[in-house]
């Protein structure tokens, strides 16, 4: 389903628009779920030429559950 969400995300955000994921789930690659892993190349696949990457941090207060398992990325629409 993740590429007919890249897909939505075009439609939804204009151009020069931005969207703001936090990537969590960051788990081990496993074939089962949920929670299913989620690596931040899988957005980049999703999203396609549509978006640029335009921040990419770890975020400096988690929960102690989320530390080392999360990241916030911020997208620019092309």
């Amino acid at each position: 389903m993740r590429p007919d969400w890249g897909k939505q995300m075009a439609k939804l955000i204009k151009p020069g628009g931005y969207l703001i994921t936090l990537i969590y789930p960051i788990l081990p690659c496993v074939d089962y779920g949920p929670p299913y892993y989620v690596r931040p190349e899988h957005y980049v696949e999703a999203l396609g030429d549509n978006f640029e990457k335009v921040l990419d941090k770890i975020p400096a207060v988690s929960t102690e559950n989320h530390v080392d398992r999360e990241r916030l990325v911020v997208w620019k629409r092309l």
